[in-house]
């Protein structure tokens, strides 16, 4: 298994609807990828502009196609757009 935690914090004057439009698709989708045991966006109580997807992988080859599909590659890229310093991830493997 395989386990992604992507923070980002978005810019000044991006609203949670924006990021929800966008998210919320992202995480509709993918969570009818093969492979996928999980799938969440969380927003920050202690820092309103943070944010952090929270995923879950069968394997590395999933993961992969993931990375590859169109909602992902149509996505994130407006996702990074609304954000400071883009997408930042963390990886972890049981």
């Amino acid at each position: 298994m395989i386990r992604l935690n992507g923070f980002f914090e978005v810019k000044e004057g991006v609203s949670e609807a924006q990021v929800k439009a966008l998210s919320d698709e992202l995480v509709e989708k993918s969570l009818k990828d093969a492979g996928n045991h999980g799938y969440d966006l969380f927003h920050s109580t202690t820092r309103p502009n943070v944010y952090m997807f929270c995923e879950t992988w069968e394997n590395d080859e999933l993961l992969d196609k993931h990375s590859n599909s169109e909602h992902f590659t149509r996505l994130v890229p407006q996702i990074e757009a609304l954000t400071k310093d883009g997408l930042h991830l963390e990886r972890f493997d049981k």
